[in-house]
């Protein structure tokens, strides 16, 4: 029995190791996107990054609520997005600047995670750090 604890026990502590020491993982696979976009993220400390074949969850679209409704914003209509707070400390507030309407303020989970490419590796960031992205 001893055996199979201490066993059970070397296992977890070569995954926690390999998760990483400071508990995230890091983004070795980003989502291979329907449709390639690049973009300027800077985030709440100020740090700007251009991305490549940027998505939102895995996704070429932001998703949230406004009101009572969900809603699907395409990259392709945004030329800006800002992250605000949210009363609620699970949720963000994106407000997307559009091409060709009027700016459209959803509220979305905190930590839904933006993935791209960069010319040094792979980029993830949870949407609750991002500031701003600006799309070309």
């Amino acid at each position: 029995m001893r055996r199979i604890v201490l066993a059970l026990a070397l296992v977890m502590g070569s995954t926690a190791v390999a998760g990483g020491i400071m508990g995230g993982d890091a983004p070795s696979r980003i989502p291979i996107p329907a449709r390639e976009f690049t973009a300027t993220v800077e985030d709440t400390s100020g740090t700007i990054v251009k991305v490549e074949r940027v998505t939102y969850n895995g996704e070429v679209f932001l998703y949230g609520n406004l009101g009572e409704a969900q809603v699907t914003i395409p990259f392709e209509r945004i030329t800006e997005v800002r992250v605000e707070p949210h009363p609620d400390k699970d949720k963000v507030n994106v407000m997307a600047r559009l091409k060709d309407a009027d700016p459209v303020t959803i509220v979305v989970e905190h930590d839904l995670p933006c993935y791209g490419a960069t010319t040094f590796g792979n980029y993830m960031i949870e949407i609750e750090k991002v500031r701003r992205i600006t799309f070309p």
